[in-house]
């Protein structure tokens, strides 16, 4: 039986805290579900899974033809559904259950950092997690985040475990989870490249590629039924069409409306018309096929412009602090900002050295609008959020990438942000939070350790 020293237990005592916290926290939604559905995907998510229930397919219509969905994966529809069918449509009821899971979450991501870095890691480690705002925000929403994190965050660290210690089995648990986390989100559909990779650098061994099989071959029996499922409804094979959509709005738009100097939705119009030629598609499969095939053209033309365009928005988005549209729908409910996107704007402004329009453009379009509240929380976080992350860097210069789960942090955390384009949304950061919170814990205690170094090495000095 493991046994806990008073740190561990004041770590699971702040546990108890962080989940009474998090209910004070969703204390908004508790009184006004609206603010649960801050995101548009939540609407989907929510009609698919009363479609669901009701008998009416895989979609997201409210009313007759009901035509199946190509861009949403399975998974977390489903999880809304069996929580809906149990307890009457309750989005409170979706709200306390995800708390659970992220601090569950919380606990596992503790008891692994405790078990390699000690005590006071585990705490500080637990500390910021629970502390984080953008996890929690998102614990309040009807969207995938929680779930995803959940099974992303537990399938890396068994991978963590099997290389380490070599039992297949690690590798067996990391692929299922792997594969429901694929069935929730389809950005890790192709993550054994960067699993790969790590088992390259961690001394590479048969049994290693041996484990790494075993993940592929799961995570793929797992998605197979939708790539069936997919067949048999649109007549073509692919999982997900969210990938191709992204590509086309969130890549190609952009980079073209940057390298010709047009505004975006002439840049959407001429790259579509370009990539259908005039074709007639049968369903959305065919459409979004044929404008991703168009989109991976035009990006292909333009390697170096995307390349920098893909650092900008993987960086933008790990810098950022919050997503002020949910937060502020969080504090004052259901509104519409004045305008819409103004992230490429506020890019272009920033590249330019105009910080104070950067402000200007942000307070009228965003932090004003939604309240002092959101205001104040923007920059509290900010502050939060930007020390975390120099903690993380503090962690790789002092520590290296010799730990396997700093390498593989870095390497599934490059794989997440460069699959943005100019997507710079804080909320595809969620994520990733957890192997921030452990790393800039790494980041403290390693500091600290340096410090009584120094402290033994002069009173033996003395």
């Amino acid at each position: 039986m493991t046994k806990f020293s008073a740190k561990s237990k004041l770590v699971l005592l702040f546990l108890i805290i962080g989940f009474i916290s998090r209910i004070a926290f969703s204390i908004p939604v508790f009184f006004d579900p609206s603010r649960a559905f801050a995101c548009t995907d939540a609407r989907t998510y929510h009609s698919i899974a009363h479609n669901l229930l009701a008998g009416k397919g895989f979609s997201a219509n409210n009313a007759l033809p009901y035509t199946p969905e190509t861009t949403v994966t399975p998974g977390y529809p489903i999880f809304l559904a069996g929580i809906y069918a149990v307890f009457d449509n309750s989005t409170i009821a979706v709200v306390l259950f995800q708390i659970v899971i992220n601090v569950i979450l919380i606990l596992i991501v503790f008891l692994f950092v405790k078990k390699r870095f000690g005590d006071t890691a585990a705490l500080i480690s637990g500390a910021i997690l629970t502390l984080d705002f953008n996890t929690a925000l998102f614990t309040t929403q009807l969207t995938t985040e929680t779930l995803f994190t959940f099974l992303f965050i537990s399938s890396i660290l068994f991978l963590v475990e099997f290389v380490e210690q070599g039992r297949l089995r690690y590798a067996l648990f990391s692929g299922i989870l792997i594969g429901l986390a694929t069935l929730v989100r389809p950005i890790t559909l192709f993550l054994g490249v960067p699993l790969l990779l790590f088992i390259i650098l961690s001394k590479l061994s048969w049994r290693k590629i041996a484990g790494w099989a075993i993940v592929i071959a799961v995570q793929l029996a797992c998605i197979t039924p939708w790539i069936i499922r997919n067949k048999i409804v649109f007549d073509e094979y692919f999982y997900s069409a969210v990938s191709d959509m992204n590509l086309m709005r969130y890549h190609a738009v952009p980079l073209k409306a940057s390298l010709e100097n047009k505004p975006l939705d002439l840049a959407s119009k001429e790259l579509v018309e370009s990539a259908l030629g005039g074709k007639t598609c049968r369903n959305d499969a065919e459409y979004f096929r044929l404008t991703g095939t168009g989109a991976r053209r035009y990006i292909l033309k333009h390697p170096l412009p995307y390349t920098g365009m893909a650092l900008l928005g993987g960086l933008g988005t790990l810098f950022s602090p919050l997503m002020m549209h949910e937060a502020g729908v969080f504090f004052a409910g259901q509104r519409e900002p004045p305008s819409g996107s103004i992230m490429l704007e506020l890019i272009s402004l920033f590249s330019k050295g105009h910080f104070g329009d950067v402000f200007s453009l942000l307070w009228k379009n965003r932090l004003g609008y939604y309240g002092i509240a959101a205001f104040v929380v923007f920059v509290l976080y900010g502050l939060f959020h930007f020390a975390k992350l120099g903690f993380v860097l503090k962690a790789y210069i002092l520590k290296g990438l010799k730990d396997a789960s700093m390498l593989l942090s870095l390497t599934t955390g490059v794989y997440m942000l460069a699959f943005l384009g100019l997507a710079v949304v804080p909320r595809l950061r969620v994520p990733l939070e957890p192997l921030l919170a452990l790393l800039a814990a790494i980041g403290i205690v390693s500091k600290k350790r340096e410090k009584n170094k120094e402290a033994k090495h002069e009173r033996k000095n003395k």
